[in-house]
């Protein structure tokens, strides 16, 4: 097979093995995306070098490893990693491989230690990452072995941002906070609206025969709802309202990052993410007027840090005639081949909730998200089906329709950063991403500002 063109250069065009290039597969200014970018397995190899060796991914909540010494295993990226709290307290992330021949150092869910040894041979590491000892140690002639050269290898960079931990491999990449760009402004009122959030419990992790992006398409589209979950409509737990979702705002910020901000029932407790007064009542400490007030017109909000890292704030009954509760879900979508992923998903409460809100926020979560909960296994199907009829060559000669709301204004009067549209139905911010994905795979990675027209 002959390989795809490596030239990152923008004025050059990006083909494939059999002739086709990226440009014309993905053309976010008319709302047209190839099936083919879903199941492709030259285009997953592509997107391995272009976006998950060099992107910003988020490895977990700095509330998970609280204590020195504790060690979670993760995902930076598509590789195995380790996140840990050193014996200081410095938290710090590295690659889950062993230097001597790359076995998993650590092969448990969690745990908390001072050292890390490798079972095959033995290595043994500290959790600031140097190799202390090595067995058969003796064996080594002079020059042979110099432990100060293989200790356990870092990422190139860490950032945090309201307790939220993300991690790149490339040595060039901007800043977390230059990445992050006037996301931030969206994530203060998601993730620090009261102060300050932490996991409760552990991420739930599971795997689904579907493309990633089929995934992280979902997590932008409001409209899919009440057809998708039309069974929590006959029970009562949705509204019979196909509009019921589409009344707020879509917003694209930059490098790719999208949201919405979606009002709920026009009622007291809808307003102002759905939280208790009490907590509601912390948010001038921490937001601006502007942010206040978005958060008081939101029930509804889901988010996506590009390229795969999802919040999702949602309001729903977990038990059937019981009232709708708020809870924060974050989300996470790592391609294991072109057609499976690996999901993880978590959930925030705030770190003032007192013990009531917190268990009804749990218990509604775990009921109705993950893959025991009603949404996901609607979705997963979705997704599962979406990718099946994607794979075949009749499929892959026909686009996919994205273009809801492509001669939508601009709305000039939004009060926050980034480009605003009124409602909350409509494909801007898919656009978007698809944007995103395209300067990644075609310039090496993306520009400054996300356009939705991609041009």
């Amino acid at each position: 097979m002959t390989s795809i063109s490596e030239r990152a250069d923008p004025g050059t065009r990006t083909m494939l093995s059999d002739g086709e290039c990226l440009e014309d597969l993905v053309k976010p200014g008319d709302g047209l995306v190839s099936r083919r970018i879903f199941t492709d397995a030259e285009i997953y190899e592509l997107e391995q070098k272009r976006i998950f060796a060099k992107g910003w991914f988020f490895v977990g909540h700095e509330s998970e490893v609280p204590e020195p010494g504790d060690v979670l295993t993760r995902m930076v990226g598509t590789d195995p990693a380790l996140f840990v709290r050193d014996d200081d307290g410095v938290i710090r992330v590295f690659l889950n491989s062993c230097r001597h021949r790359g076995m998993r150092v650590c092969r448990t869910d969690r745990a908390n230690t001072s050292f890390l040894r490798c079972p095959y041979h033995g290595w043994a590491y500290k959790n600031t990452g140097e190799l202390v000892s090595v067995q058969a140690e003796d064996f080594y002639g002079p020059d042979e072995l110099r432990k100060a050269d293989f200790g356990l290898i870092p990422v190139a960079r860490l950032g945090i941002h309201h307790g939220l931990v993300f991690a790149t491999w490339d040595e060039q990449a901007p800043s977390l906070d230059e990445y992050l760009g006037d996301m931030k402004y969206y994530l203060d009122i998601i993730m620090n609206r009261t102060g300050g959030m932490r996991v409760v419990g552990t991420p739930q992790v599971w795997e689904a025969e579907t493309g990633w992006k089929f995934a992280t398409d979902n997590f932008t589209d409001n409209f899919h709802v009440y057809f998708a979950h039309h069974s929590l409509v006959e029970l009562g737990m949705l509204p019979n309202d196909p509009d019921f979702a589409g009344h707020g705002t879509l917003v694209v910020a930059e490098e790719g990052h999208i949201l919405h901000l979606t009002a709920g029932a026009p009622t007291h407790a809808f307003e102002s993410l759905g939280l208790p007064d009490e907590l509601r009542a912390k948010f001038p400490e921490f937001l601006d007027a502007d942010q206040v007030e978005m958060a008081k017109n939101t029930a509804y909000s889901a988010g996506t840090v590009w390229p795969n890292f999802h919040w999702l704030q949602l309001m729903s009954s977990g038990t059937l005639g019981q009232p709708d509760v708020p809870f924060l879900n974050l989300r996470l979508e790592v391609p294991v081949s072109p057609t499976r992923t690996r999901m993880w998903s978590w959930l925030l409460i705030d770190e003032a909730a007192d013990a009531e809100f917190t268990k009804a926020s749990y218990e509604t979560y775990v009921r109705t998200f993950g893959p025991a909960g009603i949404y996901d296994q609607d979705d997963m199907e979705n997704w599962e089906d979406c990718t099946r009829t994607s794979l075949g060559p009749a499929a892959r000669r026909h686009t996919l329709h994205h273009r809801m709301g492509l001669g939508t204004p601009v709305d000039e009067t939004w009060p926050g950063p980034g480009k605003a549209y009124r409602g909350s139905y409509g494909e801007h911010t898919q656009r978007s991403w698809y944007a995103a994905w395209l300067r990644f795979m075609t310039e090496g990675r993306a520009g400054r500002k996300s356009q939705e027209d991609g041009r």
